[in-house]
């Protein structure tokens, strides 16, 4: 293979494993990150040499250690742990941001210090077994995932906070909450009653729901019809207004996912094939303010910025795009994104490679892993367009794009495709927690339900001067579209308290 660019950041090998696969009752995150490293490895077709070479081994950051917290512990050092489970001895051992970004982020990040010979080969890995932790729980059974490690690793947390105590005060203390509330302000700028819209997220996730079917290691794998996504059947019971359960990432997951990077040279010198080499040609990572730092919650300037950004340093229009997976933890960060890319044309499955967080599963942080593993997997087999991975965190506050290829950057590859980091502080005219007093217009709300009976609706509302708060609406109308009624606000200096008038 004659290699003209041998700096050029390649995937080499991708891997996957799940509790059904392993065929272990009670899998931990160890046992399935270190299975899809080692499938990883064979998928590369030089196992052996390649183990050799890896001086890098990133792990996602579990939900365990991202502030979701079970009983049942985690290793001291996780990338150490699967390192050791997967038989290897990387120099570089990392640990992962929180966040369904991070996958893709860490790949970025990783690609530079590739071209730059810091590193010569380097494994993402992640896992989530909270279906493990569930199903022990309900039966009573005893684990105990703590592991020592004397090694140093890397640790990428970032302090970037999700919600602020003024938000969580005003209910949205879940990222269901959370999405309701940025799905209801779409609705509201797109003018659309609530049956019409719930109709569009249900086509959307039907559509979704067809590729799960497709893919092995899909959790939840289903056909639904967009019919069956709007009724009560199959547990699928009204969360919140506006989702069901089944419009919702779904978290009882055992999955674990790999993906191997190395140089285009190095690939070349191990004597992997042509064709299993995926060149990563640009990349693009954005955060943006927090729920009330921002104007307008209708729309995502992370996603807008980070897909448009990497689509230029790619030299490529959406148009130009084949295969896409889109972060699909709730509908509203699926369809931001469709915006974003303006393609109207294309159908509603072609915007995922899996069936999303609902139907393939939610695993943690770690979902785009395998959005990745789906990505290698397609453009091996058809390479005639590049593909594009999006990946979000937080509440559509941290966004993550990359852009793939079954061909070389033609001109040569540079760290110059990877952006800088576009940190967006507060939207001007917001206050991090914004009390007031007087009557307001809603302009979105998110209703949750327990077991049916409806709790207190958070409000997004503006007061007379336009600056967004947040209020509570104790003892909500049901089955009423709240956008546009006006409430009265009193605030007792740690709640906005809504009354409707």
């Amino acid at each position: 293979m004659a290699i003209l660019d041998r700096q050029a950041p390649v995937l080499i090998g991708v891997g996957e494993a799940s509790g059904q696969s392993l065929g272990l009752e009670w899998p931990s995150p160890v046992d399935l990150a270190s299975a899809a490293v080692k499938a990883a490895l064979t998928d590369s077709g030089a196992a052996g040499k390649l183990a050799a070479s890896i001086d890098c081994l990133l792990a996602t950051r579990l939900f365990q250690d991202s502030g979701v917290m079970h009983q049942y512990g985690s290793p001291d050092n996780l990338p150490d742990a699967i390192a050791q489970a997967s038989g290897l001895d990387p120099a570089q051992l990392v640990y992962g941001d929180v966040g369904g970004q991070s996958p893709q982020k860490h790949i970025n990040e990783l690609a530079i210090q590739l071209y730059e010979g810091k590193i010569k080969s380097a494994i993402v890995c992640g896992s989530e077994a909270i279906g493990t932790v569930k199903r022990a729980r309900k039966s009573g059974h005893e684990m105990d995932w703590n592991q020592p490690s004397d090694r140093d690793f890397i640790d990428k947390r970032t302090d970037f906070s999700i919600l602020t105590k003024y938000e969580i005060r005003h209910g949205i203390i879940s990222m269901p909450i959370a999405y309701g509330l940025l799905e209801n302000a779409r609705r509201n700028r797109l003018n659309m009653d609530r049956a019409s819209y719930a109709k569009d997220m249900a086509a959307l996730w039907s559509a979704f729901s067809t590729v799960s079917t497709s893919r092995e290691h899909a959790q939840f794998a289903k056909n639904w019809s967009a019919e069956e996504l709007l009724q009560d059947g199959g547990g699928n019971y009204q969360l919140n207004d506006p989702y069901r359960r089944w419009m919702v990432a779904q978290d009882a997951v055992a999955l674990g996912g790999a993906v191997i990077l190395t140089t285009a040279g190095h690939a070349a010198d191990l004597g992997i094939a042509e064709d299993r080499l995926v060149f990563l040609h640009s990349g693009a990572d954005s955060s943006a303010p927090l729920i009330s730092e921002q104007i307008d919650l209708s729309r995502s300037p992370a996603i807008d910025w980070a897909v448009g950004k990497a689509l230029d340093l790619a030299d490529l229009n959406a148009g130009d795009i084949g295969p896409i997976d889109i972060y699909s933890c709730f509908p509203v960060a699926v369809s931001l994104a469709i915006e974003a890319l303006k393609q109207p044309d294309r159908s509603l499955s072609s915007y995922t490679l899996t069936g999303g967080l609902s139907f393939f599963g939610g695993p943690g942080n770690s979902y785009s892993t395998h959005a990745i593993v789906a990505m290698i997997q397609t453009l091996r087999k058809d390479g005639s367009k590049p593909g594009m991975i999006s990946a979000n965190g937080g509440a559509i506050s941290k966004e993550s794009v990359g852009i793939y290829a079954a061909q070389p950057v033609k001109a040569g590859w540079t760290p110059d495709l990877i952006a800088t980091p576009n940190y967006m502080g507060p939207d001007k005219g917001t206050k991090p927690a914004h009390f007031m007093s007087g009557d307001s217009i809603i302009k979105s709300y998110v209703l949750p339900y327990v077991k049916g009976v409806a709790g207190a609706a958070t409000l997004w509302l503006q007061d007379e001067n336009g600056i967004p708060c947040i209020g509570l609406l104790e003892n909500t109308p049901e089955n009423t579209d709240l956008i546009g009624k006006t409430v009265t606000i009193k605030s007792d200096g740690k709640r906005n308290h809504a009354v409707l008038v």
